[in-house]
């Protein structure tokens, strides 16, 4: 019996991508916003009986224009009040704000539903993000302090610890030039996903948050954080709020969806190692299920922004007016994609609910149409690699800056050497020609420092990745990526302890 082979995917254009992504259920923002309003009613209604401030908020819905109950909806603090006094109530042990405050800010609701007052923080700011409805305010340490915005500082407070900043006029303008390349670009993607983010607000980056450049939180959705390091550049500040954006989106859709078993963060539920993460001592680059769904949904996403941002006439058009472009590459942004998606079917897929393998499939075919060239499936040297190399981009960085004990040097260089002794190892295994290999350390020298370490290591990860026929596995064995993966993940874990991670 003859058989007939499936044809590969067409690349489908950006234009129609970015209108697919935004027309699937789990990317239309009517069908996700309209589904997370029924969530909190149900919430209200369970209460409306022993709160009845709950009932007067349903009845208030019931009457007011669609983009007030969309602005109150949305507002971190609306929902935060309906959550914690819900939780009280249901489970009758301390949650979150107090009740009284609860009640305040439930009473206020009704007040600006009543009143249409689009939102309880918002229209209390000044500043937005865009001129369009969806675009959200920008928080201001500056404004007046009314209940609303005392009860959103006591929530980040209780679950960041984080400054805010209220940003200038120029980092206001990088914000406004942010959000308008995301429009041009993605102009279908950009409206649905910045839909979910209410407010943006801004923080200094101090202490533990110094080198944290952007953070969201399922329990205080609505609200994007971004440091005020990614003020400064229009394209990585895009990528950061495309990013955050995406996981408000999906927030809203776990509000509304059975993504996730109702389990899934007991104790010895599976977590996927992301592998371009730097280890730490609380493992942090080890991902539950809900953390890989959204990583993964992010990534399908930025390939395609990263797709668009680099097409020539694109190139050129955006550069032109928002500068080089400065973020997470296409394929970076695939590799990673399809890692994760493979993961959540390997190791997770007992842990997601039926919407949620749903969500997982649909975003598998999207990354079929962003680029029709298959990653091998399996394949994971190129992920190592890129935590390899950023590694060495941080130390070259810590010793310009001199945060790098240089009595460590020595321990740097035996390091470098074990690393050397296997590459080399592993390519002759290959039958990789080393001429061009040991010419391009020659060049670099034998001299001990800390930038010659950068170098070698970033040497030994372009090698290693130009000797992958198809640039993602070294050998149909395998032999030789395990011990690629073996000599990264023990150096990562040797670098971790030299620099006291």
């Amino acid at each position: 019996m003859s058989t007939v082979s499936k044809p590969a995917p067409r690349e489908l254009p950006v234009n129609e991508l970015d209108e697919l992504l935004a027309n699937y259920p789990f990317g239309n923002s009517e069908y996700v916003t309209s589904q997370l309003h029924k969530c909190y009613k149900r919430r209200l209604a369970s209460m409306s009986d022993r709160l009845p401030v709950a009932r007067e908020i349903l009845d208030a819905l019931d009457h007011t224009d669609p983009y007030t109950c969309y602005r109150v909806m949305g507002d971190t603090v609306f929902r935060c009040a309906v959550q914690h006094r819900h939780v009280q109530i249901e489970d009758g042990i301390p949650y979150g704000m107090p009740a009284e405050r609860c009640h305040a800010i439930l009473n206020g609701a009704v007040q600006n539903l009543e009143n249409e007052v689009p939102g309880l923080i918002g229209p209390t700011l000044s500043d937005r993000v865009g001129p369009e409805p969806f675009h959200g305010w920008v928080w201001s340490e500056d404004g007046p302090d009314t209940l609303f915005t005392e009860a959103f500082r006591s929530i980040v407070d209780a679950h960041y610890g984080l400054t805010l900043h209220t940003p200038s006029d120029d980092e206001k303008t990088v914000l406004a030039d942010a959000v308008r390349l995301l429009d041009e670009v993605l102009p279908n993607v950009s409206r649905s996903v910045l839909s979910h983010t209410h407010l943006v607000a801004v923080f200094s980056p101090s202490g533990r948050w110094a080198t944290t450049r952007s953070s969201s939180e399922f329990r205080i959705s609505g609200t994007i954080f971004l440091s005020q390091r990614t003020l400064s550049n229009v394209w990585a500040l895009a990528e950061h709020i495309l990013h955050e954006s995406l996981h408000q989106q999906l927030y809203d859709i776990r509000a509304g969806h059975t993504l996730l078993v109702p389990d899934f963060a007991r104790a010895e539920a599976p977590l996927v190692h992301s592998l371009w993460n730097m280890p730490d001592a609380t493992r942090g680059n080890y991902w539950d299920v809900h953390r890989t769904l959204a990583a993964f949904h992010v990534y399908a996403h930025l390939a395609l922004f990263a797709r668009a941002a680099r097409e020539p006439a694109g190139d050129k058009q955006y550069a032109a007016r928002y500068g080089p472009v400065e973020m997470v590459g296409p394929n970076t942004a695939l590799a990673r994609a399809h890692y994760l998606g493979d993961q959540l079917r390997q190791q997770c897929w007992a842990e997601l609910g039926l919407a949620g393998r749903q969500m997982v499939d649909w975003l598998h075919s999207v990354l079929e149409v962003v680029d029709s060239n298959p990653i091998v499936q399996g394949s994971f040297v190129h992920l190592l690699l890129d935590r390899y190399w950023r590694e060495s981009s941080m130390v070259r960085s810590m010793a310009a800056a001199h945060t790098v004990d240089a009595e460590l040097l020595p321990q740097f260089s035996r390091l470098l050497e074990g690393e050397l002794d296997c590459a080399r190892s592993v390519l002759k295994t290959i039958g990789y020609d080393l001429t061009s290999f040991e010419e391009a350390l020659d060049s670099i020298g034998n001299e001990e420092s800390f930038e010659r370490f950068a170098s070698v290591r970033g040497l030994i990860a372009e090698t290693l990745l130009r000797a992958c026929p198809d640039r993602y596995a070294l050998s149909s064995s395998g032999a030789a990526d395990d011990r690629v993966r073996r000599m990264v993940e023990d150096s990562s874990e040797a670098l971790r302890k030299l620099l006291g991670r």
